[in-house]
């Protein structure tokens, strides 16, 4: 037993190298201007007002200040178990169905960019493979449960858009599984507490997304769902936003983050204008509710459809975020090693575009594939298979509606999770086909 068990972790271990190749590719982990924050997130003092600080503290315990491959490593490591833990769901794993499997995702999708990405967008993915292990698997250790949990909790709480994924995939459980609601329950939990945890350390505030409504201001006022309260309550109110009611971005980023924007034109920012964004969301859901749903479908829709990489491989503003906290944090040679690669040389990007043609043919490959394993797994009242394939796609519609919704439809946003559709068709078309009561 011992001895199958070191097999089982070198053969994991051995899953999760091909999901570095990007990095090795470009000759350091991917990073996008965000990057910089979480790197800076655990140095005393910084506290940023849109991220949550989860994901920094996380990757500190796995660069040590040392060097950013640590990071790399770690995700690829965690998605090559999570994704041997679910083949081992419907059964004892084939380590070379396992190795293949890797192999593909690796190759064949999105996979792999954002194993290699300093970002927390892997752990979209993992949100829902965390989800499925916990709530379907039939021999699953307390040890390695509890581990599970502290997975899932992680990858929910490092960005809140994961906070709806996990919850869609709760519902799942609950209708297909309900003696193990209170198990898949633990992950979320955890990471609402440690949400609440942090932000009333950083900003004095018990709340899960002290300033979120800035957020959802800036959709509402990209959508038009501002102006018509703007104009009823201008006199009155006395809103920051007054200023602005005949000159709103209509675009949410530049609505966010222009310097001159209606955001940091505010005395106190973002998190002094937050009660204001509060009110005006509330206010305008109230008066126009369809509207309000109409764009939040059509934005959905929308992000559903964007997969493509390529939109953070770019080197804009790295050297004035990336670059500046690598300088202050790391060794020389760690520098050298950054300003070598690929994507600081703004080379990357251009020479991934013909790996989208591949990416969208194993997509929609996989999404007919998956279609008739749905039928299969109805016709023969296969619970597991249907609870996967049920849960993958609760997951990535509800990082769609997350996403494209609440904030701004992108293609990194939805190219960072559909890569679970592929999963399916590649675990359950060669099973066997057996009817299970549960």
């Amino acid at each position: 037993m011992h001895t199958e068990k070191i097999k089982n972790i070198f053969v994991i271990l051995l899953g999760a190298l091909p999901f570095v190749w990007p990095a090795i590719w470009n000759g350091y982990p991917l990073v996008y201007s965000d990057s910089n924050v979480f790197i800076y997130q655990p140095t005393p003092g910084f506290f940023n007002w849109d991220k949550p600080i989860i994901y920094g503290p996380w990757i500190l315990l796995v660069h040590g200040w040392q060097s950013l491959w640590g990071v790399v490593v770690a995700q690829a490591i965690l998605v090559s178990q999570l994704l041997w833990l679910t083949l081992a769901v419907f059964g004892p794993p084939s380590k070379s169905r396992f190795l293949l499997l890797c192999l593909v995702l690796a190759m064949c999708t999105g996979a792999s960019w954002f194993v290699s990405l300093l970002m927390p967008d892997i752990f979209s993915a993992l949100v829902v493979l965390s989800i499925f292990v916990l709530g379907f698997s039939p021999r699953l250790s307390r040890s390695l449960a509890v581990w599970i949990c502290l997975v899932g909790a992680l990858a929910i709480g490092v960005h809140l858009s994961h906070l709806v994924i996990a919850a869609a995939c709760v519902v799942v459980v609950l209708l297909l599984r309900f003696s193990r609601v209170g198990v898949v329950m633990l992950p979320l939990v955890l990471a609402l507490g440690l949400l609440v945890s942090t932000n009333y350390y950083a900003f004095n505030k018990l709340a899960v997304s002290p300033f979120g409504s800035v957020f959802m201001l800036a959709r509402f006022a990209a959508d038009g769902h501002v102006n018509t309260t703007l104009d009823a309550r201008c006199h009155s109110a006395g809103w920051h936003l007054c200023a602005w009611k005949d000159r709103l971005p209509s675009d949410s980023d530049a609505f966010l983050w222009d310097s001159q924007g209606p955001v940091w034109s505010h005395p106190g920012g973002p998190v002094g204008l937050a009660p204001e964004a509060s009110t005006l969301v509330m206010l305008a859901t109230r008066e126009n509710p369809l509207g309000v749903l109409a764009s939040m479908i059509n934005n959905t829709s929308q992000q559903l459809a964007m997969i493509k990489l390529g939109d953070t491989l770019h080197a804009d503003s790295l050297d004035v975020t990336v670059l500046q906290s690598i300088e202050a944090h790391f060794s020389d040679a760690e520098l050298a090693r950054f300003k070598a690669s690929k994507q600081w040389q703004n080379t990357l990007q251009g020479r991934v575009q013909w790996l989208n043609h591949l990416v969208a043919v194993v997509f929609w490959l996989s999404v007919v594939l998956g279609l008739y394993c749905l039928w299969r797994a109805i016709l023969l009242r296969d619970a597991r298979a249907l609870a996967l394939l049920l849960l993958v796609c609760a997951g990535v519609l509800a990082n769609a509606f997350a996403t494209g919704a609440l904030s701004k439809p992108h293609y990194r946003y939805q190219t960072r999770i559909a890569w679970l559709l592929v999963i399916p068709p590649l675990i359950l078309l060669r099973r066997k086909e057996t009817r299970e009561a549960s």
